[in-house]
């Protein structure tokens, strides 16, 4: 049941970019008919490579290559050594590759929008996806040589138990395949970049007019009109020295401008909701020795925030909204999972059925069970999970939300 849960948490972002994509094709096929498309394709080529984007892309390319590089390095130079130190290294490194992956899809989401800001949706959606591409670039050109070397001397490399042969660098062969699942998050940016974008549409005047645009493009409806005075203030202003200090203020006010309404209630729905199903987990894994509560930790919260960032991004008709209440809600929940599940791990403990989390083994002693609940590997996983959950709520939920017609009710 848990694994169908997360199954559904995870399939929302590309269903949602499937159906944004085929809603703007068929707009433009009515627009101007299906001969139209394959100019139109090559007019947001253009216009997604053009300066200032491919010199970026470069630099994604190298920035990613150079991460890799050290990245992989720390991981041969510390992988023997995890269980000395009560982490499992491997495990740790592919949460962390998990949550790269996602944190690429949010920044080729940023990319798209921004770009769509101010050359619509086409070449967003072009430029979102050719980061990811640089991206991948990257990666595989730092990470193609040491593959191969291992493949010819694997005796050079650090041996670790429980990998199988030719498995010591799979963590980092998965974080490429999971940039998959960030494809959508370029559709989906694109969308919310280009929503506002009229007809006359201009390029920026300069970096802080852009900043100061994608900042306050994207507010709940009663701070809108503050958004827009911002912006028509920034427009008065010559003196770059003043344009930055204001462009810099006015975004992060805007980055961190009032809490939509009920944000603190949400948050306490779910630390209760996942306080009490986590002890019924709990318990009733004890009870029919089902092995543990790892499957509840990651897939019952991601629901419920979900859940939450999408009807607060659908009541504001905002993304950063519900990533706001989700962000929120994610951090009561993990209190909520940390304060049942410590006290739970002494009981299964004290009852020799296992680690609360997977239920295999026995722990030594109650400490031993309790530090299995706050190791690293598990922590990060549950994040990246919850992660997921939170944006696809809060791109499902601006999506319904702004076909609503305006000052529609609650």
């Amino acid at each position: 049941m848990f694994a169908f849960l997360l199954f559904l948490v995870i399939l929302a972002p590309p269903v949602l970019a499937n159906v944004v994509l085929a809603v703007r094709l068929r707009d433009a096929v009515l627009r101007g008919g299906a001969r139209t498309l394959p100019a139109r394709t090559r007019a947001a080529w253009r216009q997604g490579t053009r300066r200032p984007v491919w010199p970026a892309l470069l630099a994604v390319v190298a920035g990613a290559g150079l991460l890799t590089f050290g990245l992989e390095r720390l991981y041969l130079a510390t992988v023997a050594d995890g269980p000395r130190w009560g982490v499992d290294v491997v495990l740790l490194t592919l949460a962390l590759g998990l949550l790269g992956a996602v944190v690429c899809g949010g920044l080729a989401g940023l990319a798209a929008a921004t770009v769509a800001r101010v050359r619509g949706f086409g070449a967003g959606g072009i430029a979102g996806l050719l980061a990811l591409v640089a991206v991948a670039a990257g990666t595989a050109a730092a990470h193609l040589p040491l593959r191969a070397a291992y493949r010819a001397d694997p005796g050079s490399f650090p041996a670790v138990a429980n990998l199988g042969d030719g498995d010591l660098l799979a963590p980092f062969e998965i974080f490429v395949a999971v940039l998959i699942w960030a494809l959508p998050w370029s559709v989906l940016g694109a969308a919310l970049g280009a929503r506002s974008v009229t007809a006359d549409r201009s390029a920026p005047r300069d970096v802080w007019q852009l900043l100061l645009d994608m900042t306050t493009a994207d507010l709940p409806e009663h701070r809108a009109a503050w958004g827009a005075a911002l912006r028509a203030e920034l427009a008065a202003i010559d003196p770059r020295p003043e344009r930055r200090r204001f462009a810099l203020g006015g975004a992060w006010a805007a980055v961190r401008s009032g809490r939509p309404r009920g944000t603190w209630m949400a948050a306490a729905v779910v630390a209760v909701a996942v306080a009490v199903g986590n002890f019924a987990a709990s318990r009733w894994s004890l009870t029919h020795d089902r092995g543990g509560v790892l499957d509840f930790w990651l897939a019952f919260p991601s629901v419920l925030l979900l859940a939450v960032a999408f009807v607060t991004a659908w009541r504001s008709r905002s993304f950063g909204s519900g990533m706001r209440t989700g962000a929120l809600s994610g951090l009561a929940a993990m209190v909520a999972v940390l304060a049942v599940s410590i006290p739970e791990a002494v009981v299964w403990a004290n009852r020799r059925a296992g680690y609360l989390s997977t239920g295999d083994a026995v722990p030594p002693s109650w400490q031993s069970a309790v530090l299995d609940v706050l190791r690293l590997d598990f922590l990060v996983v549950m994040v990246v999970f919850w992660l997921v959950g939170t944006a696809g709520g809060a791109a499902l939920g601006t999506a319904f939300g702004r076909r609503r017609p305006a000052g529609a009710s609650d």
